[in-house]
């Protein structure tokens, strides 16, 4: 499997087929006891793994919400833009929570977090909030997304849990901001994926097909199939009527 620079490829695959644990092996959370993996021809067992993460930005399918600030919360991603708030509010508009921050009781600056009220400030909005589910995976994103001088981007589910409309507009805005830049993406949902520069099929932890989308359409296998199964839960079995009839 190669990746070139400022493509973007796709991992699909059933669940177990060794998706994350790929990923895993990318970071250098261990390393691979058969084969290697080659960055600009380099084993990365013998980069420094704080050296080999600095270029890498990551949203995991289990994101990370911490009791901070939400400037604080974006800027874990580099904390060089902790005061860059420019930077960290274009980040959140393009993961689509910077509407949500700027209504807070104190904007970016207000503690997301109810751990440390007193009693009698509990019910005092002043002194946290607690961000929806789907508002924390935002955030998440927008924290991998300040990461943007990074040379690697990897978006494992980045939109799972998210509802239809909230799932397609994070990746429209995911996709413009991938634009020319190297990232991998991983989605069991194949509409997501089917715009990627190359896709890889695993099955099993090894590969078994690669391609564009197209071209994994016509050969009719295991993308294809599975591509099929879920195109087919969106399309009505019967015309649908119009209100009111």
């Amino acid at each position: 499997m190669f990746i070139p620079r400022g493509n973007s490829l796709a991992l699909v695959g059933l669940n177990g087929a060794g998706k994350s644990t790929l990923v895993k092996l990318l970071c250098r959370f261990y390393d691979p006891v058969e084969g290697e993996i080659r960055w600009d021809g380099v084993d990365i067992r013998e980069v420094d793994p704080a050296e080999l993460r600095r270029r890498i930005g990551a949203v995991f399918q289990d994101y990370m919400h911490y009791d901070l600030t939400a400037a604080e919360n974006i800027a874990l991603g580099d904390l060089g833009a902790l005061q860059d708030r420019p930077r960290l509010e274009a980040a959140a508009r393009k993961a689509g929570i910077h509407q949500k921050l700027s209504e807070l009781p104190h904007g970016y600056d207000t503690m997301l977090s109810r751990m440390f009220f007193t009693e009698s400030d509990k019910d005092d909005p002043e002194s946290g909030v607690v961000l929806s589910g789907g508002q924390q995976q935002r955030l998440a994103l927008a924290r991998a997304i300040v990461r943007d001088r990074c040379d690697l981007m990897i978006l494992d589910e980045p939109a799972a849990g998210l509802d239809a409309e909230a799932e397609h507009e994070i990746h429209a805005s995911l996709g413009a901001h991938r634009a020319g830049k190297t990232s991998l993406l991983i989605s069991h949902r194949l509409g997501a994926v089917r715009d990627a520069d190359h896709i890889v099929v695993l099955a099993g932890g090894a590969v078994a097909e690669q391609g564009d989308h197209a071209t994994l359409l016509a050969a009719g296998g295991g993308y294809a199939r599975l591509f099929t199964l879920q195109a087919a839960g969106y399309q009505a079995d019967e015309p649908i009527l119009a209100s009111g009839r």
